[in-house]
């Protein structure tokens, strides 16, 4: 761009106050260097220091009538926030009524000097290819066969081919999964059936030097295939065709700091800006996408396929007869059996030994369990509980509960002696194991993958994962049951112990969508998310007062109460928001105003930190 005099930066500050534009004069040296998306140091108010920030626009001249500060300091005239991304990230600032910096940490990775300039000398170009616009786009949801076969998981096959499909067309893709071993099995796959140079390995995993080199890969105009996870939904790619999320109602596909949005939210924004395809697939549906699929924004394009077999036992027994047949019948056929159970450890809890008072912890009063090293742990704070002593009776001694995977283990290992027994959990994680007669005793989401599929998969302590103190309790064992029977191969035996009543019957026949539907209508009866959103507050009571005294009539407000924090200087008070949909916007801008304005000159600091934070913390979609 020529004859501009005036680069529009947005700062890169936390400070709420600072999130607009600003109007910077540009010298005469710097107007053949600069460009829009480069990263500058402007001087800003009376301190003599320089902040940080991003070239949005270059204009000719300023609206602003009085003198302009100069811009003199260039770090980089690479354009690392594109348009496109400054939109996704304004909306998606916008949307969780948070500062534009919250989402600038996202979409920008550090910066890399020995990268970047190996990356110019290279000859790749400094301005990125405007986007190739596909119209409004298609925006659908499918059901993946739940089957593993010799050349892997079906749903990675399938993704994979789309993602060629899209390369072979000259189009990039974005392919998000929530977990490092799922990012690592694509990886694996997309490597045999193109290029290195094709792909972009979007990864949290790596050191931030590689992850500043893909992301300038995504700057030149080649198409591309990114693989990673939240972040990647941000990948600057110029001609990007499909974005592909996979199992979205996985917890690792929500952002647990500021801006606090969920990938799937993330993806709807992008693809409503740039009008590509977008795809959810998964083997069970979340009740987000579900309510898409019934106001008909989402296409269900899900074909039939071969339902696995699954049988249901429904018993007050932990592993009944039907669960030791599948397991015997499959080691017999020298298959791999995988069992799941709902807690990792010796014991899932622990007692009294003298008067049976469930053991609590000495720091919290959280609640004890055994861990795989027989020592008594607190499930809240991860303490170590070394010198129990109940505080009802004085006994110092502990009894097991419910066995979790390292007691499971050791009993499968006495029950079928000369079979390997395999444990893996979230302390323990397996990403494979080698074919063969064999146990693999697994927590939720640690199931390793075998080649060609395990013979046989045995879910335990379905009632367990039912029971949890969760409103999504129902939705996530359906989910982390499905994923772990898609990695039984063709003719292998499901059996899931102890599941009764409704779900048994429908999860037996694999009817996932009547699950979802269920599981969203039982919400909307009670008005919960996602039948409607829900906002939450928290900070000192007078200034949630301040702030929601000046919401409209029409917001239903739950609160405050008191939430007491461990060792905090002050107690937190919260207020639940429920609103409409078609409120979002509005409140979202009234909120961010109102606490401004609540919380000027307030200061805040954290009593476990002992860092600033914000006086009123917001998150306008709280999961329940």
């Amino acid at each position: 761009m020529t004859g501009f005099g005036v680069a529009r930066v947005a700062i890169d500050s936390p400070l709420p106050q600072l999130d607009r534009l600003f109007d910077y004069e540009v010298t005469e040296a710097l107007r053949g260097e600069i460009t829009v998306g480069s990263r500058v140091r402007v001087p800003f108010g009376r301190g003599a220091g320089l902040s940080d920030g991003f070239v949005v626009e270059l204009v000719k001249e300023s609206e602003f009538a009085g003198k302009l500060a100069r811009l003199e300091d260039l770090v980089s005239p690479v354009s690392v926030l594109t348009p496109e991304i400054y939109r996704l990230c304004r909306a998606v600032a916008d949307r969780q009524a948070v500062t534009i910096a919250d989402v600038f940490k996202l979409a920008i990775p550090t910066r890399s000097v020995a990268v970047e300039k190996k990356w110019l000398a290279s000859g790749a170009p400094l301005d990125t290819t405007p986007i190739r616009r596909i119209g409004t786009g298609q925006r659908s949801f499918v059901f993946v066969e739940p089957r593993t076969n010799e050349l892997g998981p079906i749903w990675v096959q399938q993704l994979v081919s789309r993602a060629i499909a899209n390369l072979e067309a000259g189009e990039s893709t974005i392919l998000v999964v929530p977990d490092y071993r799922d990012q690592a099995v694509l990886l694996s796959e997309l490597s045999k059936k193109t290029a290195a140079e094709n792909i972009v390995d979007y990864t949290s995993q790596q050191t931030n030097s590689l992850r500043y080199s893909a992301f300038l890969r995504c700057l030149t105009p080649a198409a591309a295939v990114v693989v990673g996870s939240r972040a990647a939904l941000y990948a600057p790619v110029t001609n990007l065709g499909e974005i592909v999320i996979w199992d979205d109602g996985d917890s690792n596909l929500q952002e647990p700091t500021s801006p606090y949005s969920n990938a799937r939210d993330v993806a709807l924004i992008r693809q409503s800006q740039t009008g590509v395809n977008l795809l959810f697939a998964a083997h069970a549906r979340s009740s987000e996408i579900e309510r898409l699929v019934e106001i008909g924004y989402l296409q269900d394009i899900s074909i039939p396929f071969a339902v696995p077999k699954l049988a249901i036992s429904e018993t007050n027994a932990r592993v009944d007869s039907l669960a030791w047949q599948a397991i015997r019948r499959a080691l017999e056929n020298g298959d791999s059996v995988l069992v799941q159970v709902a807690s990792r450890g010796q014991s899932v809890s622990a007692y009294c030994s003298g008067c049976g008072d469930r053991a609590k912890c000495v720091n919290c009063a959280g609640p004890l369990w055994i861990d795989s090293q027989n020592q008594p742990r607190c499930r809240w704070c991860n303490a170590h509980n070394l010198g129990f002593s109940c505080p009802a009776c004085g006994d110092r001694g502990l009894k097991q509960g419910r066995a979790g995977a390292t007691r499971t283990s050791a009993e499968f290992g006495k029950a079928f002696p000369g079979i390997k027994i395999i444990e893996s959990n979230g302390e323990n994680r397996l990403e494979r194991v080698p074919t063969g007669k064999q146990i693999v005793v697994s927590t939720p989401g640690a199931e390793p993958r075998v080649d060609g599929g395990y013979g046989a998969v045995v879910l335990l302590d379905c009632n367990e994962l039912l029971s949890r103190d969760n409103l999504r309790a129902s939705e996530d064992a359906i989910r982390i049951w499905s994923n772990a029977i898609a990695l039984m191969k063709s003719g292998g035996l499901a059996v899931a112990v102890g599941l009764q009543g409704f779900l048994g019957q429908k999860f037996a026949l694999w009817s996932q969508a009547e699950l979802a539907q269920h599981e969203y209508q039982s919400r909307a009866e009670l008005r919960f998310p996602p039948f409607i959103r829900m906002a939450s507050l928290s900070g000192e009571r007078d200034l949630l007062s301040k702030v929601l005294e000046s919401l409209p009539e029409d917001i239903e407000i739950l609160g405050p109460m008191p939430v007491t924090a461990k060792n905090a200087a002050v107690d937190d008070w919260r207020a639940l928001i429920r609103y409409e949909y078609s409120q979002g916007g509005t409140l979202a801008t009234t909120l961010k105003a109102q606490v401004l304005l609540a919380t000027a000159g307030s200061k805040r600091v954290s009593a476990k930190s002992g860092r600033a934070q914000r006086p009123i913390q917001i998150k306008m979609d709280t999961v329940i």
